[in-house]
């Protein structure tokens, strides 16, 4: 077992954070933990200048970090972004469905600025999207593949060895674009012209158990219900 000091921010109520944590924490010596929700970034923000360790690991966490917070560990912080590196920003698997990609995956990378989903890509796991997958169906196994990058990830650092993964992945370049939240709920409001095609398309890419898109008739909000 490593004696790194790990800090890992983990979404609250989050099974598969959950999980990862638990597999930290059987790996290394000293691990601690934070759950990110929308409204405890003061919590994180005091965790982080009192802490003193190693890495930091994010998953499932919203949480942007200060310049002046990047430099805290002596190693690195790394980030397990749920896209590939053609999606940054928020709802990839909501935008790869629209844009019909056949494939999808997932990105760790370093946080090493104040940008984005910009820094070193660690590594890449990408996987063909089944005909008619759903958005809850590619999350449900994006968490999955996450928890399995998460393993081979540890593996590395335990041997002292990660810029050797990422010097292995050196062929995946960011892309420049980056999804805004605004785009993410421009996506969710469907145009009263719509064509058919199109409707279908955008049922496809938005509808979760937690989402749905809608409609507005006369400045009033009508959600869709399957």
């Amino acid at each position: 077992m490593k004696n790194y000091k790990i800090l890992f921010i983990g979404k609250e109520g989050d099974k598969y954070s959950i999980k990862n944590y638990l597999y930290l924490k059987k790996n290394f010596k000293y691990v601690s933990v934070i759950y990110n929700n929308l409204i405890n970034h003061n919590v994180i923000k005091r965790k982080i200048k009192h802490w003193n360790g190693d890495y930091i690991i994010c998953f499932r966490s919203n949480y942007l970090f200060k310049k002046k917070e990047i430099v805290k560990p002596s190693k690195n912080i790394i980030n397990f972004h749920p896209g590939p590196p053609q999606y940054r920003g928020i709802g990839c698997v909501n935008f790869a469905i629209k844009k019909n990609e056949k494939k999808y995956g997932i990105t760790a990378h370093l946080i090493d600025s104040d940008q984005i989903d910009n820094g070193k890509i660690v590594d890449v796991v990408l996987w063909k999207i089944k005909k008619n997958s759903t958005v809850d169906k590619i999350l449900q196994k994006t968490y999955i593949q996450q928890f399995y990058q998460l393993k081979k990830i540890v593996s590395y650092i335990k041997k002292e060895n990660l810029e050797f993964l990422i010097k292995k992945n050196i062929k995946y370049k960011w892309s420049k674009k980056l999804y805004t939240k605004k785009e993410l709920n421009d996506l969710y409001l469907i145009k009263n012209n719509i064509k058919k095609n199109s409707f279908f398309k955008i049922l496809r890419a938005t509808v979760t158990k937690k989402f749905k898109p809608y409609v507005l008739i006369h400045k009033k909000k009508f959600v869709y219900e399957n």
